[in-house]
């Protein structure tokens, strides 16, 4: 009903029908009260129209454009929405065109008080008359429909906890459960993640662990997050989010999987820490310690620009999104949803912008510290908001059309006694990496969306020993992907992916190769049932190539099924 008092103007004008200054009187008090509801609730999405011409859609050459004319140049209550359009062929009903006729009538009023009354004929006063008495009934119904809708605001307003603020959420459930059959076993490196895999750096540091494939349970993983958003000028928003998680995937038994970010993203991983880094000391039997893990400020500085602060934000908020980066309602998988070197640390203090440059075309950025609210030092040295761990990234998006973008991205992650999170000890202080990324999505047809990702790193290690000898570490990591829309049911959607998470391809230590012999890579597939605009069930299926970058590592298969709550 957005449009309504838009086309019962329409209507009124190209039936040609004016008013006077008496009949617009006999209604005052009810008119005000509606007109006062319609321009509160619509207005803002109308425009004057000076001149008829300023119409898009209507044609010189049509029957109805001389009634518009006149409408605007005798009585100027003829309105259009923001992008000069006027959609004149869409049907009204006689509750619109009574409210359109209560523009107009407004309209005249003001022509009178100007003195302009010299403009409405008897033949005028007739017609407005007959309107008034063929539309009584209307026009006291739209007053009853308004009277019950301020109350029922009111009664709303007087329970709200906040009049600037607002709470939704969301509880994610699933079972999930896999592994592999028979004596298969998983080799995991015992002192390193992902990346390092079996290469000879890793084994150095400590001998790879062999897991039985069949060693997983079935498990209940369920996570809760409630969002409380507040504005405080109406071109903000300050977020608090409360998160809870319990249960743990086949990455706390199997570790290292993708990336280190486990098969699902929202359970708990090894050390019953979660991978969304929202619980760090998760339980497993159903309850679920709640953190506040991010709060961030956003403001608006205008329609095309925003910058953001916060004690915690997640770069993945921003940085490396596309439209099936919801691990939630998508992939359930932690590689699946970023680039995972891109996002490899993903949360603490900082800021940073997002920039709509044109209307093809931004730029994003993000800096932040891992520990960035420390003052004390560490055993490497500094930390605090410009010390110890931190990341600086930035993007730029290019839309060559409505239905695709490409986004160029490059990480610059300094680290603090650890390369990719694993501890060097003596052996070097931390390192530096420059990450480039890019990331691509194309929605070929409405119904089929193809999308890639792909990350290449270079590190160097700091403060290693003299006598020690160093090459460029190096790694890749890539996914591509389909998604299908509204799959067989409006709503519904399916996706697969098949990827290779980091994995360091070239660099040495004193001799010993980080390359690492396996190659991981994960297959994902999952079909969306979606029964309401807040409720979904969806089957997941992963297959795990070489877990963990160790070649003679048996692959595992995992099955999940999740229903996911939004409210």
């Amino acid at each position: 009903m957005v449009r309504w008092k838009l086309f019962a103007i329409g209507a009124f004008g190209a039936a040609s029908m004016v008013f006077s200054s008496d009949a617009a009187s006999a209604q005052t008090g009810d008119l005000e009260q509606i007109d006062r509801y319609t321009r509160e609730i619509f207005g803002p999405g109308l425009a004057q129209v000076n001149s008829v011409s300023e119409l898009s859609d209507v044609d010189p050459n049509s029957w109805a454009f001389q009634a518009l004319k006149s409408v605007v140049e005798r009585y100027g209550c003829l309105e259009g929405y923001p992008d000069r359009t006027y959609l004149g062929n869409r049907p009204l009903s006689r509750y619109e065109f009574a409210a359109g006729l209560n523009a107009c009538l407004e309209k005249v009023n003001e022509l009178l008080a100007a003195s302009s009354g010299n403009k409405v004929t008897k033949e005028d006063l007739t017609n407005l008359q007959r309107l008034q008495e063929e539309f009584r009934n209307e026009l006291a119904a739209l007053r009853g429909r308004v009277d019950a809708l301020e109350a029922k605001t009111r009664d709303i307003e007087s329970k709200l906890f906040s009049a600037n603020a607002k709470l939704d959420g969301s509880v994610v459930m699933a079972v999930t459960g896999g592994g592999g059959g028979g004596s298969n076993t998983v080799l995991t490196p015992s002192a390193a993640t992902g990346p390092f895999g079996d290469s000879a750096f890793s084994q150095f540091l400590g001998p790879l662990r062999a897991i039985p494939a069949a060693s997983a349970n079935v498990s209940f993983v369920a996570r809760t997050t409630l969002n409380l958003r507040a504005s405080i000028t109406g071109k903000d928003e300050l977020l608090i989010r409360l998160r809870g998680v319990t249960g743990q995937d086949l990455g706390a038994v199997f570790p290292n999987q993708a990336s280190n970010f486990g098969t699902l993203f929202y359970a708990l991983g090894p050390g019953n820490v979660a991978y969304d880094a929202s619980t760090p000391n998760g339980r497993v039997d159903g309850a679920a310690p709640v953190s506040i893990d991010k709060v961030r400020y956003l403001y608006n500085f205008s329609e095309g620009f925003r910058a953001f602060i916060g004690p915690r934000v997640d770069i993945y908020e921003f940085i490396d999104t596309n439209s099936f980066s919801n691990e939630e309602t998508d992939f359930s998988s932690g590689f699946t949803i970023n680039n995972p070197m891109v996002t490899f640390y993903f949360t603490g203090p900082g800021g940073g912008f997002d920039w709509d440059i044109t209307g093809n075309l931004a730029w994003r950025a993000i800096y932040f510290a891992t520990t960035g609210g420390s003052a004390i030092a560490g055993p490497f040295g500094s930390t605090g908001l410009f010390g110890g761990t931190n990341v600086i990234a930035t993007e730029f998006e290019f839309n060559p059309s409505k239905t695709a973008f490409i986004k160029l991205q490059y990480v610059r992650l300094t680290e603090l006694g650890t390369l990719f999170a694993t501890g060097l000890g003596e052996l070097a202080n931390g390192s530096n990496s420059d990450i480039l990324g890019v990331s691509a999505e194309w929605a070929i047809v409405p119904q089929v969306v193809l999308f890639g990702r792909f990350g290449q790193l270079w590190s160097n290690l700091n403060g290693r020993p003299a006598e020690s000898t160093f090459n460029t570490v190096t790694g890749t990591t890539y996914q591509v992907g389909l998604g299908f829309p509204n799959l067989l049911a409006a709503g519904n959607a399916a996706g697969a992916i098949f990827g290779q998470p980091i994995r360091f391809t070239g660099g040495q230590y004193n001799g010993l190769d980080f390359a690492t012999a396996g190659i991981e890579n994960v297959i994902e597939v999952y079909y969306r049932l979606q029964l309401s605009d807040r409720f979904s069930i969806t089957p997941d299926l992963q297959f795990v190539i070489q877990p963990a970058n160790t070649r003679d590592s048996n692959g595992l298969t995992i099955g999940t099924l999740r229903a996911t709550f939004q409210f």
